[in-house]
């Protein structure tokens, strides 16, 4: 009996070394590294199954933790961390985070989970991080992340905004899959590559705007598919033909050709401010980043 015995326990250290580390105002966490004092954000026991909606609510993650007389500054948030936790509301991370990695599945199926706030201090988003959040509306995606991991929206069905910062060169397969509610998508110029079906579906996309002066690679005939293509896509106004002729994008129809960037303080001319109207010829004076304008006869975007 006693070798028995010896035998589960054995079997079971893997399970018992990967439970969570410690506690901390009701998250829990893994320390990643001792001599730098890092930790990270992970589900309550040995699996992300182990327990049914560990977190609810709105939840504040804090730059740094203390366990044991040590504190800790919290930098990723691990895989599956708040998976299925459909009671979770809002996520909210301070600006003066270290946070830099969201990882895989991550908020899979939280689907009540409305808003949250990313720190310009991240860097990457992994697979499936935010699939199958149907109750989220927008994002903001800051210019420190380079990639978007594959699904990483998949079937965010509220999701009617999303902004993708400059620094971002990739979007994954399957990114915003099934995004049903998304109106409108800008493209930033460090974008080099757009994976298959990453806007299959996002049937409700009524423009396009993309700041490569280079189109990106697109992927797949699908990565477009159920879009309709007869939406304006703004582009540079010296990239049309190149995108007219390039593969996939060339199936969309209507494209518009903008000015680069300018901003605000350009917008002037000698002491005159310069009349700005917008795309359907109304004046304006509370400008958006980000937005397209016309201005002198042009269209332009405010940087």
């Amino acid at each position: 009996m006693k070798k028995h015995l010896l035998f589960l326990f054995t079997a079971l250290l893997p399970m018992l070394a990967s439970a969570h580390d410690f506690e901390f105002d009701g998250i829990y966490y893994n320390i990643t590294s001792e001599a730098d004092k890092t930790a990270m954000v992970t589900f309550k026991g040995n699996s992300s199954s182990s327990y049914d909606d560990e977190y609810s609510g709105s939840i504040t993650i804090p730059a740094t933790v203390t366990y044991e007389g040590v504190n800790y500054s919290v930098t990723s948030i691990g895989n599956y961390a708040f998976y299925y936790c459909r009671s979770l509301t809002a996520i909210t991370i301070p600006e003066n985070s270290q946070l830099t990695s969201i990882g895989r599945g991550a908020f899979e199926d939280c689907t009540s989970l409305t808003a949250i706030t990313i720190p310009e201090s991240l860097t990457s988003i992994g697979n499936q991080a935010f699939s199958g959040c149907s109750s989220l509306t927008a994002i903001t995606i800051p210019e420190g992340v380079t990639s978007i991991g594959n699904q990483a929206f998949y079937s965010c069905s509220s999701l009617t905004a999303i902004t993708l910062s400059e620094g971002v060169t990739s979007i994954g397969e399957g990114t915003f899959y099934g995004c049903s509610s998304l109106t409108s998508i800008t493209l930033p110029a460090s974008l080099t590559s757009i994976g298959g079906y990453a806007f299959y579906d996002c049937s409700s996309l009524t423009a396009i705007t993309c700041h490569a002066v280079t189109p990106p690679t697109v992927e797949s005939n699908y990565t477009f598919d159920k879009v309709d293509k007869g939406i304006p896509v703004y582009v540079p106004a010296g990239s049309v033909e190149a995108y007219k002729e390039a593969k996939y994008w060339s199936e969309f129809t209507n494209y518009v050709g903008i000015e680069a960037g300018i901003d605000k303080s350009q917008l002037t001319t000698g002491s005159e401010q310069l009349t700005i109207y917008d795309l359907r010829g109304r004046r304006v004076d509370n400008l958006v980043k980000g937005g397209i304008y016309i201005v002198g006869g042009k269209k332009v975007i405010i940087k």
